[in-house]
């Protein structure tokens, strides 16, 4: 593949983070004891409080970022229609930087910057992030479903879930304690090379989802890649009514590897959900050139 400037694969990231990290949750903590819960039970509970729409667009998403060579700024919109599109775009200065479109089976990326173009299924993404990523998981978050980062079918996706209470909070993680405290105790005693061989890829890949025991809403996100050392961490703050529920005005997501990190902070306001269906202005210009 040829390579492109960098701030080509930053902007790809930061929209789609946009899209993908865009999730519903309850500002309200409880500092009581919480009673046990089981892990379906929990999932139950946020399935039943998830946030369903036909359209829901944020017309108004300002979004800094940081990186040790580079800190910027740039404004973008979200606009998605239920199972047929999630589309982003990005601008800045008000003029349009990039646009990114989901749909159910492909992935198109118009950079207005260097004029260029993708049209490419949901292979790209999964290698570009590392995870099993598709429109219905994409659109699961944006729903404030739960979600698990591998992406199986049905209860099976959960079936490795722990759940525990942390801080005010319900968590859910993707691997027991007796399994990730092995993992952790061989990584030391033997060379790292030679033992992750005896794992899958997914198996040191530890996601955890902080949960509100009160409204049972996301309120964040980590995933920990044992294997690579490398984290993403997200948390949703200043909650807005949208309807009759609630939704972020603040989102965090920090990002750290074992030689760099980027740090964004996303503001939202301006929520609709329209029940109209809005014509899908996306274009791709003539002279543009296609990326492989």
């Amino acid at each position: 593949m040829k390579t492109r400037h960098p701030r080509y694969h930053l902007y790809i990231a930061g929209v789609f983070l946009l899209a993908l990290f865009s999730c519903k949750t309850s500002e309200i903590l409880t500092e009581t004891k919480l009673k046990p819960i089981s892990t379906n039970r929990l999932v139950r509970q946020v399935e039943e409080n998830a946030f369903d729409y036909r359209s829901f667009d944020i017309r108004r998403i300002s979004c800094m970022y940081e990186t040790p060579d580079e800190k910027t700024s740039f404004r973008a919109n979200l606009e998605s229609v239920k199972d047929k599109h999630i589309m982003v775009s990005l601008s800045k200065l008000n003029l349009p930087v990039a646009r990114l479109l989901l749909t159910p089976d492909s992935v198109r990326m118009v950079n207005y910057f260097e004029k260029t173009y993708l049209i490419r299924d949901y292979s790209y993404l999964k290698d570009f992030f590392n995870a099993d990523i598709d429109f219905e998981l994409v659109q699961s978050i944006l729903a404030n479903h739960v979600f698990s980062y591998r992406n199986g079918q049905g209860d099976q996706d959960f079936r490795e879930f722990v759940t525990y209470a942390d801080s005010g909070m319900y968590v859910m993680q993707s691997l027991k304690n007796r399994k990730l405290e092995k993992i952790e105790r061989k990584s030391k005693e033997e060379r790292a090379e030679r033992y992750l061989k005896k794992f899958e890829e997914e198996d040191l890949i530890i996601q955890s989802l902080y949960i509100d025991p009160v409204n049972f809403k996301i309120k964040k996100i980590v995933l920990d890649d044992r294997g690579e050392e490398k984290t993403l961490t997200v948390r949703f703050s200043d909650f807005q009514p949208v309807g009759n529920k609630l939704y972020p005005g603040d989102i965090q997501i920090y990002f750290r590897g074992p030689d760099d990190f980027l740090n964004i902070r996303i503001k939202l306001s301006k929520f609709s959900t329209q029940t109209d269906q809005p014509e899908l202005n996306f274009k791709i210009p003539e002279r543009y050139k296609r990326l492989n």
